[in-house]
């Protein structure tokens, strides 16, 4: 809002007399203050992130660890399997706890508290954009393997691509595909409109999986593929370096 009004007044300003031509240029600083909180303001929430990473990552490989060695120990030593699986409970408790202390720390108001969509409710999104003049079609091809993080990263890519289709692509029809293979998911959303900029969102979302994105104008119309890793060999080297990459963008 505040971005908004200052816009506004930068405009009025234009046509102001000499007089008040100053005004302009006293704007100039409020803009500069307000990018600055801005981005101390990610930076703090950037390292908090890396500092969960670390303390989560730790409790989280113990827990692995612990519930692998009860797992072998089992047979032959009950007693000190079950002592060993305690503490990798414990160790799941506080790695959720630390989750929910960071999330109460990073709470502001554009967090959504909403339940998260899941790809079982895509076909209700193709028709929300079908009613808003957009016809849909969608084709998967393959097994859909689970995971909900993974799911939510598909789901958001489609709507992103789709809304950039119907404006400002303008676009009257478009077609989902997703291709699922062992280790891959191939997502295309290709539909007749204008070029475009290349879609932000999915661009984080894939990183986080390891993947690519391609954004680019075909016959008819505008294109974009995206790439995840959906199998073991989804690293999760990409999330730091897909922060690494945001930050300096």
């Amino acid at each position: 809002m505040t971005r908004l009004l200052l816009a506004r007044l930068a405009r009025l300003a234009r046509g102001w007399p000499p007089a008040l031509s100053g005004v302009r240029w006293r704007l100039a600083p409020v803009r500069r203050r307000s990018r600055g909180s801005d981005l101390a303001r990610l930076r703090e929430r950037l390292s908090i992130a890396s500092e969960l990473h670390d303390v989560v990552a730790h409790d989280l490989s113990v827990m692995t660890v612990g519930v692998g060695a009860g797992r072998v120990i089992m047979d032959k030593d009950p007693a000190r399997a079950v002592h060993t699986l305690r503490e990798a409970e414990e160790s799941g408790r506080r790695a959720l706890c630390d989750l929910q202390r960071v999330m109460a720390l990073l709470c502001v108001e554009e967090v959504s508290r909403v339940p998260r969509p899941r790809l079982t409710e895509l076909p209700a999104l193709l028709d929300a954009f079908t009613a808003a003049g957009l016809a849909v079609s969608f084709t998967e091809e393959g097994p859909r393997p689970a995971g909900s993080a993974l799911e939510l990263s598909v789901y958001r890519i489609v709507e992103e691509a789709l809304r950039a289709a119907l404006r400002p692509g303008a676009a009257r029809s478009a077609a989902v595909t997703l291709r699922w293979t062992r280790s891959l998911l191939d997502l295309t959303v290709r539909d007749d409109g204008a070029p475009r900029e290349r879609p932000r969102g999915a661009w984080e979302r894939a990183s986080l999986f390891g993947g690519s994105v391609s954004a680019r104008v075909v016959p008819g119309g505008f294109e974009t593929r995206v790439r995840l890793l959906c199998g073991q060999s989804a690293s999760l080297r990409p999330i730091e370096k897909a922060a690494s990459r945001s930050w300096r963008e």
